[in-house]
């Protein structure tokens, strides 16, 4: 039976360390599943983002050689019209021209512009002079009229007085030609137009292409240039290139002509690029990194997995023990503890693997677990420190609880150094439990002094820094660069300058809100070292006009926010005090007085006698219920409480302010009529209680004209 249990046991540790490589397993598989999605979404993403970027720079490039492609088509088109124009102008002029005089005008035309295959006039729309003749005798008499696609264009260029242009369009002669026509008038008598006629050029049109010396812009490019909107023209009229180019989400320019509107289409040849170039080699590229990362990131959990392994065994092992087990190598760094060892050594954050000797040491001198080095702690490391070594021991150390515990430290041939911590404790528990707790309230107070004020006082100087940040140097190495491209400074400007007033008005929220938990944990802070009677009070001999002005000028802006009349009267007289305790207070009761105040005054005054002075705050707010008097000044009370209230705070002020007055052997009261206000009234003694009486007397002098007074 004893064997079939170990069996059992065996089986089942041996099943548990199996599901134990399996669960490790599972998780690998998962982390680098997941490791994978995200390496290959970034990697598409990334790539995606680049095909986007390289197909826009494709069509920037193209947009630009089309512009000249535009200008080019528009300058040559234009100037044609103007001569054909001049030369109907000269027919209108001499409408009973002969044949002759037309050939001497028409032959100049074709001069000026190769292009020109024919000139062709025809009065009432029935051609009647054509040059050159030879070869175009068929044309002299067409009748317009009998030719209804032609009409439609020739009537709408006669009522509107503008050119019209035609084409590309087969020509019976061979190959393929552009039709400009303009309309001819006459004046009459009264001075109006008549309408004479229409003059004709038909152009050769791949000289006219081959004369715009376009071939090089073209090459490379897939173009479409045809007719938006003509009056009188049909709609989609083509002078280069094919209306599949439209389907490829081509580049557009506009262009008018004076005989309508034009646009120019264009992709690269062929279209723009499906992918990137050299593509598949960037993706694989891509599959590479990937591969490696997952390689890479597949051993660190491996050996991940084993270390942690490892250091379970030696956890189990160093854990079965009933005592406090700790093992230091030979370079005095921590590599083994159990539990028991942690909580003998007061659970202390220095207590991890890695972690220094010295550390440690310097810890338990804090804790109080070496009662040699206690009170004289300083000392006692100092003389340590000069060894540096830990050599076999048997001593007797104090748990922060009052547990009495015998350490014994061994040191091995290899430099290590094995202890065990056991628990010898049966006196004093209870005198040691409450100077652990105090000793732990002092550090406690002390780490969260500087763990919250120093990270919020941080905060509150990024954040008015924040606040200029249109002086930053990197703000106005931005506005440089975008002042570089004005094409986008006009866009962006007052888009940054939004931002920059939205960021100034969160970063104003952040100050305000960090002063105002500044002050909150100040206040704690003060509270719970009044509690603890480590409130410490430096008296220095001043004047109550410094101690007033500077709290004057600090809480004015304050006060005048909320358009209250701030009043000063002070006398002018010494004072043996904490003068920071004392503005601390003055802050505490103007910052109330301001608080429950919304219009009327905030008055300050102080007067003095032989032995003391009154400082009294008074103002017109809301006041205070009578029944509340005598509670504001206890701690954590607030005159509303409910959820609802309208003003925060923690309620700890007029606490920590009275305790503050009572530590100067004086006192703070208060007097209060709802709706009309409250006064609150601080007296304390002039001097220290070790001052002479003779010399009070000579530091004492009412003078009224010294009377210290402002006015808001």
């Amino acid at each position: 039976m004893r064997m079939s249990k170990m069996s059992t046991t065996r089986h089942l540790k041996r099943w548990a360390v199996y599901l134990r490589r399996k669960q490790a397993l599972i998780k690998q598989v998962i982390a680098l599943t997941a490791l994978a999605v995200v390496l290959s979404a970034l990697a598409y993403k990334f790539e995606k983002l680049t095909y986007e970027s390289h197909v826009q720079d494709l069509k920037l490039n193209t947009t630009i050689e089309m512009v000249e492609v535009r200008e080019r088509i528009k300058n040559s088109v234009i100037s044609r019209v103007f001569a054909l124009s001049e030369l109907a102008t000269i027919i209108g002029q001499n409408p009973d021209m002969n044949a002759t005089e037309f050939n001497i005008k028409a032959l100049d035309f074709v001069l000026l512009n190769k292009d020109v295959k024919l000139v062709a006039a025809a009065p009432d729309l029935v051609v009647s002079m054509v040059f050159p003749k030879t070869g175009n005798e068929n044309i002299v008499g067409l009748d317009y009229q009998n030719w209804p696609k032609h009409l439609a264009k020739i009537n709408a260029s006669m009522d509107s007085g503008d050119s019209i242009m035609t084409g590309p369009i087969d020509l019976t002669s061979g190959g393929r030609g552009l039709i400009l026509r303009t309309p001819v008038f006459t004046l009459n008598a009264s001075g109006k137009r008549d309408p004479w006629g229409v003059l004709s050029v038909i152009l050769d049109y791949d000289k006219f292409l081959a004369n715009l010396g376009i071939a090089e812009y073209v090459e490379g490019f897939d173009i479409l240039i045809h007719e938006t909107s003509a009056q009188g023209a049909e709609p989609g009229d083509i002078l280069l290139g094919d209306s599949s180019v439209l389907a490829a989400d081509p580049v557009f320019l506009n262009f008018n002509l004076p005989f309508g509107s034009w646009e120019l289409a264009a992709t690269t040849d062929g279209g723009w690029p499906p992918h990137l170039p050299n593509h598949l080699t960037r993706k694989m590229s891509y599959l590479l990194g990937i591969l490696a990362c997952l390689v890479g990131f597949g051993l660190v959990l491996r050996m991940h997995d084993k270390q942690r392994e490892s250091e379970r065994m030696l956890s189990v092992g160093i854990e079965a023990l009933d005592h406090g087990f700790v093992m230091f190598d030979a370079d005095r760094r921590l590599v083994a503890f159990n539990k028991r060892y942690k909580e003998i050594a007061g659970g202390s954050g220095m207590v991890r693997v890695g972690a220094r000797y010295e550390d440690i040491v310097k810890a338990n001198l804090r804790l109080g677990l070496i009662p040699d080095a206690v009170g004289i702690e300083d000392e006692w490391y100092e003389k340590w420190s000069q060894r540096l070594e830990i050599q076999d021991a048997d001593n007797e150390q104090i748990l922060a609880d009052g547990t009495f515990i015998r350490a014994y430290d061994r040191s091995m041939d290899c430099g290590a150094v094995v202890g065990l911590r056991i628990d010898v404790s049966d006196l004093r528990i209870a005198q040691r439990e409450a100077e652990a707790a105090n000793r732990a309230k002092t550090e406690f107070m002390g780490v969260l002094s500087h763990e919250l004020r120093t990270p919020l006082t941080i905060i509150l100087g990024h954040a008015r820094l924040a606040q200029n940040v249109v002086n930053m140097p990197v703000y106005t190495k931005l506005i440089e660069e975008i002042e570089k491209h004005p094409e986008i400074a006009g866009n962006i400007m007052p888009k940054l300058e939004e931002v920059v007033s939205k960021f100034s008005t969160m970063t104003r929220s952040i100050e305000n809100s960090g002063n105002q938990l500044y002050t909150l944990i100040s206040e704690i802070l003060d509270f719970a070292k009044i509690e603890s009677g480590t409130l410490a009070m430096e008296f220095d001999h001043t004047t109550v006009p410094k101690i007033v002005d500077t709290v004057v000028e600090q809480m004015r802006p304050m006060v005048e926010s909320k358009n209250l009349a701030l009043e000063v009267d002070v006398v002018n007289c010494d004072i043996n005090v904490d003068p920071k305790r004392i503005q601390q207070v003055l802050i505490n009761l103007i910052g109330n007085a301001t608080k429950f105040t919304e219009k009327g005054t905030i008055s300050v005054s102080a007067t003095a006698t032989q032995s003391a002075v009154v400082f009294k705050i008074k103002d017109s707010g809301i006041g205070i219920p009578p029944e509340e008097i005598e509670n504001v000044f206890e701690a954590f009370h607030q005159v509303d409480s409910t959820s609802t209230r309208k003003h925060n705070g923690t309620g700890l002020g007029l606490a920590i302010s009275r305790d503050i007055a009572i530590a100067h052997k004086g006192e703070l009261t208060a007097q209060s009529v709802m709706g009309q206000g409250s006064t609150f009234t601080m007296t304390l003694p002039r001097f220290a209680a070790s001052q002479s009486d003779e010399d009070a007397d000579q530091d004492w002098e009412e003078d009224p004209a010294q009377t210290h007074t402002l006015a808001a």
